[in-house]
This record gives C-alpha cells, sequence and structure tokens, in this order.
C-alpha cells in the first residue's frame, strides 16, 4: 500500500511539474531568441551604412530610395558612428522626408515582429521644470536638473549656459557672457544672466543654451523665452541644406500676409555657437503665407562638415501689438531638445497583443555627441 501511495504521488507530481518546467524552459528559450534578434537588429540598424550609402542626403527623397536599411555614417572609419542626415529621416514631420514604419520593417526582414526605436542623450537635463522660460525667471536665475535616465539625480555636473536675445528696438542678435554652475547633491543647480544689458535692457525674446558635461560626456540642450515664438516657423538640415516652412500652429492673430524674413543663422556645435548665414534681403530671405514663399530653402557650405547640431534663425516679423521685432527660432525639432529621436515605430512598445519584448541598448556617436541608441522589440501575436 505505501509503495503505491509514494508511486502515485510520484506520478501527479510528474503530470504537474514536468508541464510547468517544460513551460518555464521555453519561455526563456524564446526570450533568449528574441534577445538575439534585438542584438542583431540594432547591430546591423548601427553598422551598416545601408544602400544607397548616402540615402539620407538625398535632396529626391522616397521611401523607394532605401533599398537596404543601415544608419551608419559611410565616411567614418570608427563604428557606431551615424549619419545624422539618416537620422533625421526618422523623424516623422521632417519635411524633406522620412521613412516610413513598415518600410523600414521590411528592409530589416521584421515581418511578424513590431519594434520601437529611439536615439536619446546619455543623460536628463531639464530647465524651469521642462518649461519655457520667462524673461523674469531669466533674469533672476533658471533652476535646471541634471538626472540619468533612470531619474536617479547627478551630482557636480558641470552646467555652462550661453544667452542670446533681440532688444525691442534693437536691428541685431545679442550674445551674453556665458555663466557656469555645478549641480548639487540632488542634481539641482541654477544660472543666472548677468550680462548686464539683459538685466536692463527692453528685451523681446532670448533662447538659452546649456552644454552639461558628466565625466567625461556632455549633452546639448535648448529653451526658449515663455511665448508663442517657436510658431513662427519650421525647420530640417540634410547635408547642406537648410529648409525652413510656415507651420499650419503659426502664431495667433498673425495676418495671413505676414512676412518673415530671415535675418541672420547661427550654428549650435559641441565646442562653439557661431553665425553662418547673414541674410535680410527682402526677396532671397523671404516666408510668407503666399504661394511660392511658404517654403524657404539654403544651401549652406560646409554646413554638413560643422558637426552641428542644431540651428538658431533671427527672424524679423510682425507680431500684433508689438510691431516688427526681431525673435529667435530653434530648429530643427527634436535636435535642440537633447535627442535626436525621440520615438519611432509602434509607440506602444508591445504593450498590445505581444506576449514579451525586450529592450537592448548600444552608444553611438552623432556629430561628434555621444547618445543611446535603444531598440525594443517584440513578437506580434497572431
Amino acid at each position: 500500500m505505501v509503495a503505491i501511495v509514494v508511486t502515485g504521488i510520484i506520478t501527479v507530481s510528474a503530470i504537474v511539474l514536468v508541464p510547468a518546467m517544460s513551460y518555464g524552459n521555453l519561455f526563456y528559450v524564446n526570450q533568449q531568441q528574441l534577445r538575439n534578434l534585438a542584438l542583431d537588429t540594432l547591430k546591423t540598424m548601427l553598422l551598416d551604412a545601408g544602400y544607397p550609402t548616402k540615402w539620407g542626403s538625398s535632396q529626391t527623397f522616397t521611401n523607394n530610395t532605401v533599398q537596404r536599411f543601415g544608419l551608419a555614417l559611410d565616411s567614418s572609419s570608427s563604428f557606431y558612428v551615424l549619419d545624422p542626415d539618416k537620422v533625421s529621416r526618422l523623424v516623422i514631420d521632417n519635411p524633406s522626408g522620412h521613412l516610413g514604419y513598415e518600410t523600414i520593417r521590411d528592409r530589416l526582414n521584421l515581418q511578424g515582429y513590431g519594434f520601437n526605436f529611439r536615439i536619446i542623450s546619455p543623460f536628463n537635463v531639464t530647465a524651469n521644470d521642462g518649461k519655457p522660460v520667462s524673461l523674469t525667471t531669466m533674469r533672476n536665475g533658471v533652476k535646471v536638473l541634471v538626472t540619468y535616465n533612470d531619474g536617479s539625480p547627478i551630482p557636480n555636473a558641470l552646467v555652462k549656459a550661453k544667452i542670446i536675445y533681440t532688444m525691442r528696438t534693437g536691428s541685431q542678435t545679442y550674445w551674453a557672457t556665458p555663466v557656469s554652475n555645478t549641480t548639487d547633491a540632488l542634481g539641482r543647480c541654477m544660472v543666472k544672466c548677468t550680462d548686464p544689458a539683459f538685466q536692463s535692457g527692453d528685451v523681446i525674446d532670448f533662447v538659452l543654451v546649456l552644454t552639461v558635461t558628466v565625466a567625461d560626456l556632455a549633452t546639448i540642450s535648448a529653451t526658449y523665452m515663455q511665448g508663442f515664438h517657436q510658431q513662427t516657423a519650421a525647420a530640417s538640415i540634410i547635408g547642406d541644406n537648410v529648409t525652413l516652412w510656415i507651420p499650419s500652429n503659426a502664431i495667433p492673430g498673425e495676418s495671413t500676409s505676414g512676412e518673415r524674413r530671415i535675418m541672420e543663422i547661427a550654428s549650435v556645435t559641441e565646442t562653439y555657437i557661431s553665425t553662418i548665414y547673414i541674410g535680410g534681403d527682402p526677396t532671397r530671405d523671404k516666408m510668407t503665407w503666399g504661394q511660392g514663399y511658404s517654403y524657404l530653402s539654403y544651401i549652406l557650405p560646409g554646413l554638413s562638415y560643422e558637426d552641428t547640431l542644431f540651428l538658431i534663425f533671427t527672424i524679423w516679423v510682425s507680431i500684433p501689438g508689438i510691431g516688427r521685432p526681431y525673435i529667435l527660432f530653434l530648429g530643427p525639432r527634436p535636435n535642440w531638445m537633447g535627442s535626436r529621436v525621440q520615438a519611432f515605430g509602434d509607440p506602444t512598445g508591445g504593450a498590445r497583443g505581444a506576449s514579451a519584448a525586450v529592450k537592448v541598448q548600444r552608444n553611438v556617436i552623432i556629430s561628434g555627441m555621444v547618445y543611446i541608441a535603444e531598440l525594443t522589440l517584440w513578437k506580434e501575436s497572431l
């Protein structure tokens, strides 16, 4: 009887435990296979230049331009250096053309799988709680928070601030004396523009550019004066070509015939800000709602070799109740926000209809700056 009972217990245990163990092993194998596929896919995206090798720089870009997908910079002798023109094709609202999700999935042979891809800064820099800065706040001091991507604070980060501004009655762009500070144990510090003209003058607009260095890594981001100024124009950069256009959410209340005239373009790199174009021509540098003028394109020779992160445009524009002052505009988005691709692909990240998802990352270099390329991959349910 005892033997029969023991045998029964062993049999029941086997019936219950063996399938559970098999399912666990199978789940682990599937996860490992998915992770291997994600790693291989990310490696292909970051190490392959694709075909044509300079597909991102095509001025007549369509999805059919890309016969093989890859983001690597063809002219680089180093690994994990990405082509900024190719990366810009992953920005959905790029007027020069962007790649579709299904196109990339097809070129990477990911049928049956979903993915989300983004390129972000190695750490987060938040000025004024992520909101545009008022003139009073800029004069009194702007709070800056530096954290890792998981939200933990970074102490002793070096924060350098450069302020570019315009005056209500002035006809030029002014550059304030740079200031710097270091973050405390909570990753916080304050930067304040002490330039006398900025403190006492009739400032109409400004841009704050922050360069934050942690150990040997740096990231650059910018913010602008509180108001509607970023609705003045939108921009993209492809190679040496800069395109501007009037967005659909342009300045409220402005007449449809309101002219925007590009007066100056400055390039922001990791090490400096410099003027690269002086405009003001009433025909060549004009944008209006009228036919033929709503888009404006410049060829700026050498721009692609500048390692330009983003541009600052000085624009002469009509503002109801103010007149025609010079205002400042940052472009292209999202480069000036400190990241190159905020999200591309399925935004759910596998939350819908997927049994599991994996996330893989790799440091990359774009225009001399270090970023994190992150791929989330999952198998779609049938």
